[in-house]
C-alpha cells in the first residue's frame, strides 16, 4: 500500500514541479503522514528514530547544498521523503537512475530555455520519478 502512496507522491510531485518549477509543501507532508499513520497501522511498527534517521541523514547531507544555492529546498524536501519510504539504501539505488535522467533533463532544459549552466531551471522532481519507476516493486 505504501508503495503507490509513494509513486503516486512522485507522480503528484513531479507534475507540479513541471508546471510550477516548485514542489508543494502540503503534498509532502500529507504524504509524510499518511506513511507513519499506515506504517504504524498496517506495517511492521518501529520506533520513531529508525522512521525518521534516513530524512534527518539525508537533510544534514544536502542542507549545505541549499546554503550554496545548489540545490532548492523542495528537492530535499522531496529527497527526505523518499527516504522515509526507502531507507537510505533505496534511496542510493533510485539515484543511480536518477542522476542520469537529471544530466539529460538539464542538456534539455538549457537548450530550450537559452541559458547557463547556472541560471537552467529544471524539474528536479520529474527527474527522481523517472529514476524510481524502473526500481519499483509495488
Amino acid at each position: 500500500m505504501t508503495g503507490y502512496l509513494f509513486l503516486f507522491t512522485l507522480f503528484i510531485c513531479a507534475m507540479t514541479d513541471i508546471a510550477e518549477y516548485r514542489i508543494k509543501n502540503s503534498i509532502l507532508l500529507s504524504s509524510a503522514a499518511l506513511y507513519l499513520i499506515c506504517r504504524s497501522f498496517f506495517g511492521r511498527p518501529l520506533s520513531m528514530p529508525l522512521m525518521l534517521g534516513p530524512p534527518a541523514v539525508v537533510f544534514a547531507l544536502l542542507f549545505p547544498l541549499f546554503c550554496l544555492h545548489l540545490i532548492k529546498a523542495g528537492d530535499i524536501k522531496l529527497l527526505m521523503v523518499t527516504s522515509l519510504y526507502l531507507g537510505l539504501s533505496g534511496l542510493k539505488a533510485i539515484l543511480l537512475y536518477t542522476v542520469p535522467a537529471s544530466v539529460i533533463l538539464i542538456l534539455f532544459c538549457m537548450k530550450s530555455q537559452h541559458t547557463s549552466l547556472s541560471k537552467t531551471r529544471f524539474p528536479f522532481a520529474f527527474a527522481l520519478f523517472l529514476g524510481a519507476y524502473p526500481l519499483w516493486r509495488l
